[in-house]
């Protein structure tokens, strides 16, 4: 059997041929055509028959027709034939000049000599002529007389694209005598990648787009790509990257050639025109009249060149996107130039549909017309902010354009690392403002330009060009800070010698910086920036100026003190006119303020509205705050599955951002959903693989909340101890209230009292709050009340502590953050009953505990479900404790509470009904009852006794 890659997608059609060469051994006989464009597999099918004939000792004969001028009649039989005796019978064949009823009474006889020597052997014959588009008359007709003839199978191939007379007339003649014709159609997606399985998978796609899928455009491309070494996705934009092949160079010439002149030129000015084209372009770019131009078209589309597309009737386009890209390449240069420039001019005036950016590229010879292509793209990507991918693959051939000036290199560079960073690339957008910095930040000319150095920038423009490259990455968190830092310290130092006046600029850069700096070295190191950005902007009146510096204002006042000042800040960003995503962040404010004041319901109304500006925006980094503040606030209100969910949404999201610090705060959000699903053994791993929890204090606290969970007490033990270490001393920011929550939490469960205490003493200001990081909310974890009463129960202030987690279950139930509430009120049940002050007060510890069983087991929170009905339990032996009732006279005080009389007992219990009644007598008296009927009031009353 042939390589199996060599019949990928052509399954049905050997099965069929292999079935007729099975018929032919048995004495059948079958002419079968495969039709189809060029590089469709005609020959290789044909190739992988004739191999099977010859395993199975079949022999095979070929020939292929020849398109030059003189090829003799009859050629591909002559080849065919070769040194058998039919051979000889074909070179007897009279000159074609003689008496026309004689030539044909010798060509049937020595068709039928040619028919009758190849029928005569036993198995059968497989004759395989190649390339019958260019065959002479003769040679289709002998193949029409041979067909049927028992024992002979024959295989014609022709281009299905090319429809000479010769080729029309003979497969009338075929079709007649009962020739089969099999048409070859494109590979799909699927049959692409089963051929290059080997390539990078995003590459797929690209492939079968650009061959159309002919296999053997392909194969070409595949092997051109595994030449090249690439490895990885494919870039951004419709065309091939690494050029025509060969071959299909040589074929599309080859076919071009075959057309005549006004032929040419409308497939010339389609792929001009950009792949698709009508009279109008025609009219444009060669001067063809409307009739001139649709009989070009229509010979064009005959030939398999074009084909016609659209509703209207001239419309007309190149199959694959790579036989455009062939006919492109092959025109002459000047063509090609002159040819663009004049489709360039045609779109500005109307007089052509499409973008001109694509011709003014491709023009684009000189200064002025590489000036105007530069202008063209700054304007396309502008246009083209909705497709990043687009606006960088516009501005990228720019870039590639030669003697581009610096500064115009700069601008292009700077749009497009606005577009990837849009897109989510932040690394790819950084890397660009880095090379424009590099650019930017050479030696000061003395005067104006210098043209010794290249660049083209004065001191002003040099400035200039490094504030924008320090602007573009911003509100991200994790190492892109280090190098956003770096960016704006040389844009800082650039724009205080040649911009010092410049309020707006030095506002924005100072503001970055600012931010960048928090986050690469820390909150303290801060100083007055962000008043001073502040001051600058609000001094310029420049709307982009006062949105870096509403940024870093509202940075500085992260921490719980600064609530009402964000939320100032959040309604001024809110209202700014630019730039876009000033709305995202004066939203995402007021959902941070909303959390930490307990005003959920408010923060549902500000997250539809977060849904809309995202959608607005497109941006990743837009749809991924979008669903993890979706994830938080379902976790509030105990939808724990839909959290789950919105959390993953925000993780694929934040994967696509390029954000460490987003993929850690998915982590941080899980780990307290697995720890409310009592899944926390889950996150372990997660933790350890995690460079986050080793980075920071708020992960050090959460991943020992989690420890705790699962038991692992020294691990919990080394995490409180690494806090301690710094808990004083930790910046008032927005990670403050968090952390400091979490370890009140950690010293509660592991007895630390020193800890306890100074939680306790540092919370109590915030004590109305809910636990949220004023920088962008992680998670809302519920009433601070809470956390002091963890760290009241540290420090063994029972009181207080029983007096906090009561305060805590008010604000959350008021909040409705269920999953809170019920972890408050099933502590306060405990410490309750643990009371050892005097009498616990149990009917209260058993309304909490028996709430809070039932919303464990609805919302999903197995240990605390666990907890609470263990708390129930404690409360029924303390209570049948209090009464002083035997085990056995609660039994039958349970009992009698049923209604049951002391028959019943007696008979449940094997009794006498004398012990009984002496049994119930006690009981009586033990509870101070009167009646027997007044058990069940009491059991009512005080709970059960079992």
């Amino acid at each position: 059997m042939p390589h199996v890659d060599l019949l990928v997608g052509r399954t049905a059609e050997i099965t069929a041929l292999t079935a007729d060469l099975d018929a032919v051994r048995g004495g059948t006989g079958a002419t079968v055509l495969l039709a189809g464009e060029p590089g469709i597999g005609k020959t290789t099918l044909a190739a992988a028959l004739a191999t099977l004939a010859r395993e199975t000792d079949v022999p095979v004969l070929t020939g292929r027709a020849d398109p030059e001028v003189g090829t003799p009649p009859l050629w591909p039989w002559w080849q065919a034939l070769h040194g058998r005796p039919e051979h000889g019978v074909l070179a007897a064949l009279p000159a074609a000049d003689g008496d026309a009823a004689a030539l044909l009474g010798h060509r049937l006889r020595a068709f039928e000599a040619v028919a009758r020597g190849l029928a005569d052997r036993p198995g059968g014959t497989l004759v395989v002529l190649e390339d019958l588009h260019w065959a002479d008359e003769a040679t289709l007709a002998l193949l029409a007389h041979l067909t049927g003839r028992p024992g002979v199978l024959a295989v014609g191939t022709y281009r299905s694209t090319e429809r000479p007379p010769a080729l029309r007339s003979g497969l009338v003649a075929l079709d007649r005598a009962g020739a089969r014709r099999i048409d070859l159609t494109a590979w799909t997606g699927t049959e692409v990648a089963a051929v290059a399985a080997d390539v990078h998978p995003g590459w797929h796609p690209v492939l079968l787009r650009t061959s159309g899928g002919v296999p053997l455009h392909v194969r070409e491309l595949a092997a051109t790509l595994r030449a090249a070494g690439v490895a990885a996705d494919p870039p951004p934009g419709p065309g091939w990257p690494l050029g025509v092949p060969a071959s299909l160079a040589d074929i599309t010439a080859d076919r071009l050639d075959r057309l005549s002149p006004a032929a040419r030129d409308a497939v010339g000015a389609t792929a001009i025109a950009g792949g698709e084209a009508g009279c109008a372009e025609l009219a444009v770019l060669c001067d063809l009249d409307t009739d001139t131009a649709l009989a070009a078209l229509d010979e064009a589309a005959a030939a398999g060149l074009l084909v016609a597309t659209g509703p209207a009737p001239d419309r007309h386009a190149f199959p694959h996107a790579l036989l455009r890209d062939a006919v492109h390449a092959g025109l002459p240069a000047a063509r090609r130039v002159a040819g663009h420039r004049a489709a360039a001019a045609a779109v500005a005036s109307g007089a052509m549909g499409g973008e001109a950016v694509t011709h003014l590229l491709a023009c684009a010879t000189d200064a002025p017309s590489r000036a105007a292509a530069v202008h063209a793209c700054l304007a396309a990507a502008a246009a083209a902010r909705a497709t990043p991918d687009r606006a960088v693959a516009v501005l990228d051939a720019a870039l590639a354009l030669p003697g581009v000036p610096v500064a115009d290199r700069c601008a292009l560079q700077l749009a497009a690392a606005e577009a990837e960073f849009a897109a989510g690339l932040a690394e790819a957008a950084l890397a660009r403002c880095t090379a424009v910095a590099d650019l930017a930040d050479g030696p000061d000319p003395a005067d104006g330009p210098d043209p010794a150095d290249g660049t083209g920038l004065d001191g002003p423009g040099r400035a200039d060009a490094l504030a924008r490259a320090s602007l573009v990455v911003r509100g991200l968190g994790g190492p892109v800070n280090t190098t956003v830092l770096d960016l704006a310290r040389r844009a800082l130092r650039r724009l205080a010698a040649h911009a010092p006046d410049d309020d707006a600029t030095r506002a924005r850069v100072l503001a970055q910086h600012t931010l960048a700096a928090a986050e690469a070295i820390g909150f303290d190191e801060l100083g007055d920036d962000p008043a001073e950005a502040f001051r600058l902007a609000e001094r310029s009146g420049d709307p982009l100026a006062l949105f870096d510096a509403l940024r870093a204002r509202q940075h500085a006042a992260s921490g719980p003190d600064g609530v009402a000042e964000r939320l100032d800040i959040a309604r001024r960003m809110a209202e700014l006119p630019r730039p876009p995503d000033a709305a995202l962040w004066g939203t995402l404010w007021r959902i941070d303020a909303a959390f930490q004041l307990g005003r959920i319901t408010v923060a549902e109304t500000e997250l539809a509205r977060l849904a809309v500006v995202a959608d607005r925006l497109g941006w990743p980094l837009a749809h991924w705050h979008h669903h993890r503040m979706a994830a938080a606030i379902a976790l509030l209100r105990g939808r724990l599955q839909e959290c789950e969910h919105q959390a993953d949404v925000a993780l694929d999201l934040a994967r696509r951002t390029e954000d460490v610090s987003a993929i850690a705060i998915d982590g941080a959000l899980r780990a307290e959903l697995r720890r409310l699903q009592g899944r926390s053994p889950e996150m372990l791993p997660v933790f350890a693989a995690s460079p986050a929890a080793e980075a920071l204090p708020i992960f050090w606290s959460a991943v020992g909340v989690t420890q705790l969970a699962v038991g692992d007490e020294p691990a919990a033990r080394s995490r409180l101890a690494q806090i301690a270490a710094v808990l004083t001393g930790l910046p008032r920011d927005g990670r403050w209230l968090p952390t400091v929550c979490d370890s009140a939490e950690l010293a509660a469960g592991l007895g630390d009292a020193d800890v306890g205490q100074w939680c306790h003493e540092a919370l109590t200001p915030y004590a109305g709050y809910f636990v949220a990081g004023g920088s962008g909310s992680v998670r809302c974890d519920g009433s601070v009340s809470r956390a002091l009463g963890h760290a009241a129960d540290a420090a063994g202030l029972a009181d207080a502590a029983r007096r906090h987690f009561a305060d805590a279950l008010a604000a959350e139930d008021r909040a409705g953050a269920l999953p809170y509430r019920t972890l408050s009120e099933l502590r306060l049940a405990e410490l309750l009953l643990a009371d050892r002050s005097g009498s616990p007060d149990l009917d209260t510890a058993a309304a909490h505990a028996t709430r809070a069983a039932a919303t464990a087991r609805r919302i999903g929170m197995p240990d605390a479900l666990r907890r609470a009905d263990a708390a129930l339990t404690a409360i029924t032996r303390a209570r049948s404790e209090r009464t002083g009732l035997t085990p056995r006279e609660r039994e039958i005080a349970a009992m009698l509470a049923e209604g049951r009389t002391n028959r019943d007992i007696a008979t449940r219990l094997v009794l006498s009904e004398r012990t009984v009644e002496t049994h119930v007598a006690n009981v009586l008296g033990k509870l101070g009852l009167a009646r027997r009927a007044q058990v069940a009031g009491w059991v009512a009353e005080h709970g059960p006794l079992r």
